[in-house]
């Protein structure tokens, strides 16, 4: 893996998914690839994301660190958590989650 920095505000790729409730950019940096996903507030997963993905839950496995607001993870099991600024998060695959509060919660995700 190379040396080097990048920075979100000039990202490889900016996308806005959910009907715009999510907007995920994107920068790949020696084999990296990191995403900073920010979910508007009255976002909810199993509302605004599921159609476009056409799952009730969330078939993906997440591994990063929350930076600016708060969001609430339900797994399958139902036993769910509040993460926030600092918090590093794994969220396993069939999980709903929500923001809560009026701020957005922004997570960066780092993909091997």
């Amino acid at each position: 893996m190379e040396s080097g920095r990048r920075s979100f505000a000039q990202p490889d790729e900016r996308s806005e998914l959910a009907g715009g409730w999510v907007t995920v950019e994107t920068v790949a940096l020696g084999g990296l690839v990191a995403h900073r996903t920010s979910h508007a507030p009255g976002w909810r997963w199993s509302v605004h994301s599921s159609p476009e993905v056409g799952e009730p839950r969330c078939p993906k496995t997440h591994v990063g660190i929350m930076t600016e607001g708060r969001l609430w993870v339900e797994p399958a099991e139902g036993a769910g958590f509040e993460a926030g600024p600092g918090d590093v998060v794994v969220i396993q695959p069939g999980h709903d989650a929500w923001t809560l509060g009026d701020n957005p919660a922004v997570m960066v995700e780092l993909v091997l």
